[in-house]
């Protein structure tokens, strides 16, 4: 079994500092660095809406198509919802259920995207009416990815990566489609099993939108900085996918494009976080300070959302209003917003 932890970046400006963590208990050979390549579940989604934007602009795709233009075999709520609902988790695509027992100890199934297709075309009914509220979604970024592959032609880790990933220099940024060899140093997530035993997780499940996406925190920290000094847009990307979205009537809401756009102490704050079994990630940029915090672990005991925002805490504590709301009390007053 390999070392399970966390590895925590702090990046202002032009400096990162790094600390790591070890689970307590935590068995396992190795260590953990900046260049340790993690799952980070959700934290994909960024990236999934940058695609979206990138083929907005280039004229493939327009917001306000039906999402059963793209993809195709879905029931009749694929004509109701519309692209932009879910980039804002606006569609009312009904999550998967998850009763039932838990993880089996062999892991997370070899799924991928075809077949989370296919369940979901078996979905008869929407949660709501589409642009009436919000209610996170990650099947509706699975439909995100499915609409980039088919708008432009190419794969959505394909596009990612001519798009975002190599021009910033990324190299160790990957969206990962099928049961490929990872890289030696992409580290292993360790889950509590259905029987209770915490175990390796095999690292075969390969859908990508909802999540998919390995990095390091050496290469999120490259991210971040390009919202301050935008290398592939000269500033437009950063601008929209911080643009919150709205409901059909105008209501505005805290997401915007793959990224929760809200206050901490009363300063600015743009962040996600992700879980899957084996694994959490935090990544939280207050945009006035030019401060982001990074928190990834390969263990799902450990609190990263909490670590982060001690950290930012204790890092900014002359900046911020010690008396104002945290971040977790600021969703203006949406549903299931704990991103």
């Amino acid at each position: 079994m390999t070392l399970s932890g966390s590895v925590t970046a702090l990046a202002r400006g032009d400096t990162i500092d790094v600390g790591f963590e070890r689970a307590p208990n935590a068995g396992g050979d190795g260590s953990l660095g900046t260049d340790s390549i993690f799952y980070v579940g959700s934290i994909a989604k960024q990236f999934v809406a940058a695609c979206v934007a990138f083929l907005e602009r280039d004229g493939a795709i327009d917001l306000e198509d039906p999402i059963s233009r793209y993809v195709p075999g879905l029931p009749g709520w694929g004509d109701r919802v519309s692209i932009r609902h879910l980039v804002h988790h606006t569609g009312g695509v009904r999550e998967r259920q998850r009763s039932g027992p838990g993880v089996p100890v062999d892991g997370v199934p070899a799924w991928g995207n075809a077949d989370l297709l296919d369940e979901l075309r078996r979905v008869a009914e929407l949660d709501f009416e589409p642009g009436s509220r919000y209610g996170y979604s990650n099947r509706g970024y699975l439909l995100l990815a499915e609409i980039v592959a088919a708008a432009s032609g190419e794969t959505l880790p394909g596009l990612a990566r001519e798009r975002i990933f190599e021009p910033l220099g990324m190299t160790d940024t990957f969206f990962r489609a099928d049961e490929s060899r990872l890289p030696d140093r992409a580290v292993r997530g360790h889950f509590e099993a259905e029987d209770g035993g915490v175990y390796e997780e095999p690292a075969r499940f390969h859908a990508v939108g909802a999540g998919g996406l390995w990095t390091t925190v050496a290469d999120l920290a490259t991210w971040s900085a390009n919202f301050d000094d935008d290398r592939l847009t000269g500033g437009w990307l950063p601008e929209r996918l911080t643009t919150r979205g709205t409901l059909d009537d105008g209501t505005p809401i805290h997401y915007a494009w793959g990224l929760s756009v809200r206050t901490h102490r009363g300063l600015p704050i743009v962040s996600h976080g992700g879980n899957f079994p084996g694994w959490e990630s935090k990544m939280v940029r207050f945009p006035t300070e030019r401060t982001t915090v990074i928190v990834l672990a390969n263990r799902e005991d450990l609190d990263v959302s909490a670590s982060a925002f001690l950290l930012a805490e204790e890092t900014l504590a002359d900046r911020l209003d010690h008396g104002a709301p945290h971040a977790d009390e600021t969703f203006d007053g949406t549903r299931g917003a704990g991103r």
